[in-house]
């Protein structure tokens, strides 16, 4: 197979960069171009503009911030919007390398982790980095080799998921903690998970044990407690940083997809009308 590099790297080089932040962009940018002077940079501010720039441009080459600001799509989002829009464009290829100053937000890890090992829709190639710690010339060699070489860099996303304060939970454990940060009941967990209600009430267990999560099993018999321990757990992972808006958005967005598709049997679940379709005016303003 002959690599993009023996085509000409400057001249098979043209790539978008997307980042809120503009001085980021810029400073990408030149990196870029002082290495490979020919090659065609194209800039966005926020998730639209990346999707239409890559979809309108048919650029295969993508440089995604992570956090685009809490109320805008993640560069996951973005990335998925890209691979779904071509879906049925076999001969063109997506190559990421995300970035982001979150390089250690157990939340984005997920995010990551779960589109590049989707089977449907990852990219073809794809790299991580540390946008607060990575000098210059790291930055341009991994542009080289997930660009022009189509090797994945995977090194520094290996090392902040081996230290991600999410490693002491299971896969199953942390998905679970995220569907109780979404406010999923323990019935609603077991049909998503495909578990029985028993055996989700051991895993909450175990997640309010690694949480040090107090319980109402610990209050005196008919003395009320202070906390909640479900709305307490939702604290816990968001302060110690295991979820972030974005993930919760998404993972949100997905749930609903999943409840549309898959609807559970008569009389198994009740699924809110306004939570499973947001855009339908509700009851009380209609």
């Amino acid at each position: 197979m002959i690599r993009r590099a023996d085509r000409g790297a400057s001249e098979a080089l043209k790539i978008l960069i997307a980042d809120d932040n503009a001085e980021a962009v810029d400073q990408f940018a030149m990196w870029v171009l002082e290495r490979w002077p020919q090659a065609e940079v194209h800039k966005a501010l926020t998730p639209g503009e990346a999707v239409r720039e890559a979809i309108d441009h048919a650029i295969e080459n993508l440089v995604l911030d992570l956090d685009f600001g809490t109320q805008q799509e993640s560069g996951v989002v973005v990335a998925r919007k890209i691979l779904e829009a071509r879906r049925g464009e076999p001969l063109l290829r997506t190559r990421i390398l995300f970035r982001t100053v979150h390089a250690g937000d157990p939340g984005y890890l997920q995010q990551v982790e779960k589109l590049i090992t989707d089977q449907t829709q990852r990219p073809d190639v794809w790299g991580f980095l540390d946008k607060g710690a990575v000098p210059k010339r790291l930055a341009q060699n991994a542009v080289e080799q997930v660009f022009l070489y189509e090797v994945s860099f995977t090194d520094i996303f290996a090392q902040r998921l081996k230290d991600s304060p999410s490693k002491e939970f299971s896969n199953l454990e942390f998905t679970v903690l995220i569907y109780l940060c979404l406010g999923v009941t323990n019935d609603g967990v077991g049909w998503l998970i495909g578990a029985s209600r028993q055996s989700v009430e051991r895993i909450v267990t175990e997640l309010y044990r690694k949480l040090t999560i107090p319980t109402r099993r610990d209050a005196p018999h008919a003395v009320p407690a202070l906390l909640e321990s479900r709305t307490r757990l939702f604290y816990e992972a968001v302060t110690r940083g295991l979820v972030n808006p974005h993930l919760l958005r998404e993972e949100d967005a997905a749930m609903r997809k999943l409840a549309t598709t898959q609807t559970p049997r008569m009389g198994q679940l009740y699924i809110q009308r306004e939570w499973l379709d947001p855009e339908r005016p509700s009851r009380q303003s209609a």
